[in-house]
């Protein structure tokens, strides 16, 4: 008789069961930590990617809610923890005019103090799509037309050598608003500075038709004697 001791078939096939079970168990782990990885990185990206929307959707509801239809208002004074938009800056006076194209091209004419001062212009969803500020002005007040696709094209048409003085832009949609921003260099100048931004423009109009070239009287025909 042998002294080696043969494992029993049921232990064996304990033993095979066992390490089937284990494998799977832990295949299956990996499998579910993959996958919560991979829902944890689309849910944080889906996130970054919503909360500007959501913010800047808050900023258009916020400015429909303090700013008149028709004409500019100034902001309220950035406190910290009061903005009426993020980011706003206590040492800079705030004016919004907001602009609907479907009325009409609109039209921004403003005299604007001698320190550094900017206008951007923004879509309702928050998007700038165009911006200027006191180096690229060429006096001390601006005159910016702004039009949509359709108006710019018949614009171009009646007027191929525009205006100069006059900036004219594209806007991407028919709604939105503009920001003006004026430095204050001293509290003591804040008055003045506020003063100018109040006096700014802002409106809807219509065009005016092309002036069409004089045209004198039709010259005589020749006589046929001569």
């Amino acid at each position: 008789m042998s002294d080696h001791i043969q494992p029993s078939r049921g232990a064996t096939v304990w033993r095979g069961e066992r390490d089937r079970w284990f494998s799977f168990d832990i295949g299956r782990m990996v499998w579910i930590a993959a996958i919560t990885v991979v829902l944890a990185a689309i849910v944080h990206l889906s996130t970054i990617l919503v909360i500007p929307h959501f913010a800047t959707r808050d900023a258009w509801s916020r400015i429909v809610a303090i700013a008149e239809p028709v004409g500019i208002t100034l902001l309220p004074r950035a406190r910290a923890g009061d903005e009426v938009l993020p980011g706003l800056d206590p040492a800079v006076v705030y004016g919004v005019c907001m602009f609907d194209l479907d009325e009409g091209p609109f039209a921004i004419t403003a005299p604007m103090p001698g320190d550094y001062w900017s206008v951007s212009f923004h879509t309702r969803d928050g998007v700038i799509f165009y911006a200027v500020n006191d180096e690229a002005a060429t006096s001390k007040r601006f005159d910016i037309e702004i039009r949509d696709a359709r108006q710019m094209r018949q614009f171009r048409l009646e007027y191929p050598e525009p205006d100069e003085a006059i900036l004219t832009i594209e806007s991407p949609s028919a709604t939105g608003f503009a920001l003006i921003r004026a430095l204050v260099a001293a509290p003591s100048m804040r008055p003045r500075v506020e003063a100018a931004v109040a006096a700014t423009v802002c409106e809807t109009f219509i065009p005016p038709p092309p002036v069409a070239e004089p045209v004198g009287p039709p010259l005589p025909r020749p006589s046929p004697l001569r």
